[in-house]
């Protein structure tokens, strides 16, 4: 069925927000902020997405990771600069490190996933990109700058994202990233023979849809 360019706008604005209502979610806002705008919708536990931790210490390193991680992507994929509109949402709570005991810990002491049950991270601008626009089956690095809110704490960030557009008109988006538990004033674990280090290896792998109405 064919609905008027108002209308399919006010659809795709309203998209990401639908996907997350249930969950009480950080709302999606995609902006269209250019004629040639593409919107891409990542779903919560979709195939190929997954965000992991890794924390090390002398003697107990461990990894935690959750599927649980959604948000939209509003972005010219043939022109990769200037203005982008891009919320991905992980849900801390979801996180597994392989022990029942050790995710309560880390969710109730640490992370406090009561008070700050998710990490949001908000892009608004492409500061650099090594091609001006996507190829299909191949990868290109960009750097994102935005805002990082982990544990109610919110940093202006720069992160390398690598973008790969598949065939299917799917977008594979991978970016590995250092958090700091001080930045950010979660608590080091102290059952540990030695302390965690400060800083975490984060690392994001997603895939994200066209969404519907996507002009092509």
């Amino acid at each position: 069925m064919w609905y008027p360019r108002s209308m399919r706008r006010l659809i795709l604005f309203a998209l990401p927000a639908l996907l997350t209502l249930l969950d009480a979610a950080v709302p999606l806002v995609p902006t269209g902020g250019t004629a040639q705008a593409a919107q891409y919708v990542i779903e919560k536990e979709g195939p190929g997405n997954e965000v992991v931790f890794e924390s090390k210490a002398p003697l107990d390193s461990f990894e935690g990771k959750t599927s649980r991680v959604w948000g939209a992507i509003d972005a010219d994929l043939s022109q990769l600069s200037g203005p982008v509109a891009v919320t991905i949402v992980v849900d801390l709570a979801s996180l597994d490190t392989g022990i029942k005991k050790r995710n309560r810990h880390m969710c109730e002491n640490h992370l406090e996933t009561d008070t700050h049950p998710r990490a949001v991270f908000k892009a608004g601008r492409i500061v650099s990109a090594s091609a001006p626009s996507l190829t299909p089956g191949v990868t290109t690095r960009i750097r994102l700058a935005g805002t990082f809110d982990l544990h109610g704490v919110e940093c202006q960030t720069e992160y390398d994202v690598d973008l790969t557009l598949e065939d299917d008109g799917s977008l594979l988006v991978v970016t590995t990233f250092p958090v700091s538990l001080e930045t950010h004033k979660i608590k080091r674990p102290k059952f540990l023979i030695m302390k965690l280090a400060d800083e975490q290896k984060v690392t994001v792998s997603l895939r994200a849809n066209p969404a519907a109405g996507n002009d092509s």
